[in-house]
């Protein structure tokens, strides 16, 4: 079963996830900051998909993003922006950085179910 890690700083989003994720045949881990989650990749869990928030404090969804590209485990994972920032240079960056995609919140239960569906290959 694929892996999905979602971090974000915000528990209300983390439940908004996991009510989307229930249903889907994937497992879910969920972190409240991007330096545990980072912590636990170093020490072996090998996610198939990540999805990060932008705006956290002590390490933003960018810091994030070029710290997993750093990492033979995830130089090559997708990773998925979900955030509240819709500006387009923001954007044109993450994909500079490597970026998968980006999920505007609030988002839509059925699109984050068809970009997870998507980038996993789930039929």
């Amino acid at each position: 079963m694929p892996l999905v890690i979602f971090v974000d700083d915000s528990e209300t989003a983390l439940a908004s996830t996991r009510m989307v994720t229930d249903s889907m045949p994937i497992e879910v881990k969920q972190y409240l900051s991007a330096l545990d989650a980072l912590a636990d990749i170093r020490s072996g869990i090998t996610p198939d998909l990540i999805i990060t928030d932008m705006n956290m404090p002590i390490m933003n969804g960018f810091e994030f993003l070029q710290e997993l590209r750093k990492l033979s485990t995830t130089s090559r994972t997708p990773v998925l922006m979900l955030t509240t920032e819709t500006r387009d240079e923001l954007k044109q960056q993450g994909k500079a950085l490597g970026l998968t995609g980006w999920i505007v919140k609030p988002f839509n239960p059925a699109q984050l179910k068809q970009a997870i569906a998507r980038v996993l290959r789930l039929a």
